[in-house]
C-alpha cells in the first residue's frame, strides 16, 4: 500500500469519526419539552334572578313539624269538628278574610283568613296567612282591633283543611287537630258584661247659715256702717 492510499483511508476515518461524535452529541442533547396546554378558562355562571322581597320583609317560615294538610272537609249547614289525642274538641262554625292596608305595600293589601271556632263553651277564633298553619286569636271583635281591618264572613263554610294545625307567634307547632265529622257546636256562653265604673262622687256643698244665726235675728242684728264711712258716737241706736 503506498503512502497514499494509507493517507487518505486515515483521513476518511477521521470524518467517519467527527460524524459519530456529532451523532451522539446530538443525541445527548435533551429535546426542549413543550409547554403543557392551557385549560379554557370556566364559563361564568349566569346570575339567578332573586326573588323579590318588597319592604325588607322576611318570609314567613314553614311551621316546624307540621306536615302541609289538605283542603278536602267540607261540612253543608254543619260546623266541623276537630279533636287531638287529649280529647279536646274545637268546632268551626264560621270563616271569613280580614283585609288590612300595609303602609310598605300600599297596593298590595294583606289578607288574613279567619276562623271561628267554639272550644267548650267559650267562642274564640283561629288565624293566620292560609290555613295551613292557624294562630290562636279572641274574640272575633278583639282580633279585629289586633289586625286593624272588619272580618268579612263568608256566606258559607269555606273548605277547610283535614288537620288544623295551630303555631305560636314564633311559628313553633303547639297542636295537630284532626278532623272528626260535621256536627253541631255545644252553646256558647254570652260573654259578661263589665259592670261601667261610677263617676266619682261631689262633695255635697254645706248650707249657709241664715244671717243672725249666732244668737242675732236679722231684724236686731246692728246696722254697719260702709266702709270708708265713719259715724260719730251715738248715731246707732243701743249706742250712748
Amino acid at each position: 500500500m503506498s503512502a497514499a492510499m494509507a493517507a487518505l483511508l486515515m483521513t476518511a476515518a477521521a470524518a467517519t469519526a467527527q460524524v459519530s461524535d456529532v451523532e451522539v452529541g446530538a443525541a445527548a442533547e435533551p429535546s426542549p419539552k413543550k409547554p403543557p396546554p392551557r385549560r379554557p378558562p370556566p364559563a361564568a355562571k349566569a346570575a339567578q334572578p332573586r326573588t323579590a322581597n318588597p319592604g325588607g320583609m322576611a318570609a314567613a317560615p314553614v311551621a316546624k313539624s307540621l306536615p302541609p294538610p289538605n283542603l278536602t272537609v267540607l261540612c253543608e249547614g254543619k260546623p266541623a269538628r276537630y279533636a287531638a289525642e287529649t280529647g279536646v274538641s274545637i268546632w268551626v262554625i264560621r270563616s271569613g278574610l280580614v283585609s288590612a292596608e300595609n303602609p310598605l305595600r300600599p297596593l298590595t293589601p294583606e289578607t288574613t283568613r279567619v276562623l271561628q271556632v267554639v272550644v267548650s263553651d267559650r267562642g274564640a277564633t283561629a288565624y293566620g296567612p292560609d290555613l295551613a298553619a292557624l294562630r290562636r286569636g279572641g274574640t272575633p271583635k278583639a282580633l279585629e282591633a289586633t289586625l286593624g281591618g272588619a272580618i268579612r264572613w263568608d256566606e258559607v263554610l269555606t273548605l277547610l283543611p283535614d288537620t288544623l294545625n295551630l303555631v305560636s307567634e314564633a311559628n313553633e307547632a303547639l297542636a295537630r287537630l284532626p278532623f272528626k265529622e260535621c256536627s253541631e257546636a255545644p252553646p256558647v256562653k254570652p260573654e259578661p258584661v263589665r259592670a261601667k265604673p261610677k263617676p266619682d262622687a261631689k262633695p255635697q256643698a254645706k248650707p249657709r247659715k241664715p244671717a243672725g244665726s249666732d244668737g242675732e235675728t236679722a231684724g236686731n242684728a246692728a246696722p254697719k256702717a260702709p266702709k270708708g264711712l265713719s259715724l260719730p258716737q251715738g248715731a246707732l241706736p243701743g249706742n250712748p
